[in-house]
């Protein structure tokens, strides 16, 4: 059977019901492993991947653009390629009006779009520029704030914060969350001590097992429990836990990096296994929190 081809008119159905936020038509010209890599979010832009978070991602840029005024603009075909211009018009809180443009690069499959990345430029002034003045064909500004330096970038839109947010909480946890969930009994996760062994043996996290991020193979992964990994190293000025998460991710394990690391652990006085085997007034700063 011959595939369907994508055509500029089916294309040009994409951005029609997406100017009337008409999921259901849009979710019917998108595949079904269909990738949505959105114009606004951390990364930068929030990268959705399926049916179920592409339909949630097109809903939430839907809501992000309500009330501005889309104009379509030129849309070109090429095999499995394509993309597509348009527009939005607004007017902002002092009565003016402020553009913003943008695309969306397309690939598409059996007449269906397998992939969409979206770009936008917002053209309006740059915050906190007060004057402009060219020396040597350079560009050279000067600021005047008001308000504190907290506010000298603006904040992200609600909803572009809550996606950061719940992005750093799905790929982090804390000392007190995996400490609580030890005092209650509720582990559904193992930790991984990413550290060398010597360090693991001189000291622990409770119930964590040793796997140096050097060693991390697809033979000591399978031999791991299944369920959620847990990576730690010393601490923040320690990346050994983010080496970890990275190669067990990439082993096809879902993992989470403990923030803080044993460091913290110790400075929040959980306890902590091992040998302990440094003498009173003998330790070495590496040595800190060991001291029995």
């Amino acid at each position: 059977m011959m595939s369907q081809a994508m055509t500029i008119e089916r294309l040009g159905q994409f951005g029609a019901a997406w100017a009337c936020e008409d999921l259901d038509a849009l979710m019917g010209l998108v595949t079904d492993d269909c990738v949505y890599l959105a114009s606004v979010g951390p990364e930068p832009g929030t990268t959705y991947r399926g049916c179920d978070q592409v339909r949630r991602g097109f809903a939430a840029m839907l809501a992000y653009d309500r009330g501005r005024e889309r104009h379509e603009g030129t849309v070109v075909v090429a095999g499995d390629r394509g993309f597509a211009e348009w527009s939005f018009t607004e007017t902002t809180t002092d009565g003016g009006r402020r553009m913003i443009r943008g695309c969306d690069l397309f690939e598409f499959r059996d007449g269906r779009i397998s992939r969409k990345d979206a770009y936008r430029k917002v053209l309006g002034t740059v915050p906190g520029i007060a004057g402009r003045d060219r020396r040597d064909g350079v560009t050279a500004t000067s600021s005047a704030t008001s308000g504190s330096p907290v506010t000298a970038v603006a904040a992200a839109p609600a909803e572009e914060a809550r996606d950061h947010f719940r992005q750093r909480l799905a790929h982090e946890t804390d000392p007190a969350d995996v400490w609580k969930a030890i005092q209650t009994g509720t582990v559904d996760f193992v930790l991984v001590d990413c550290r060398p062994r010597a360090s693991y043996d001189k000291a622990h996290l409770p119930g964590a097992v040793s796997l140096p991020v050097r060693e991390i193979d697809p033979a000591q992964v399978a031999a791991l429990p299944q369920g959620l990994l847990v990576t730690y190293c010393w601490g923040p000025s320690c990346n050994a836990a983010t080496k970890g998460a990275y190669r067990l991710a990439t082993l096809g394990r879902q993992v989470k990096e403990l923030i803080g690391g044993l460091e913290y652990w110790i400075r929040e006085g959980r306890p902590v296994e091992g040998r302990r085997p440094v003498a009173r007034g003998e330790g070495k700063p590496s040595d800190w929190g060991l001291v029995s």
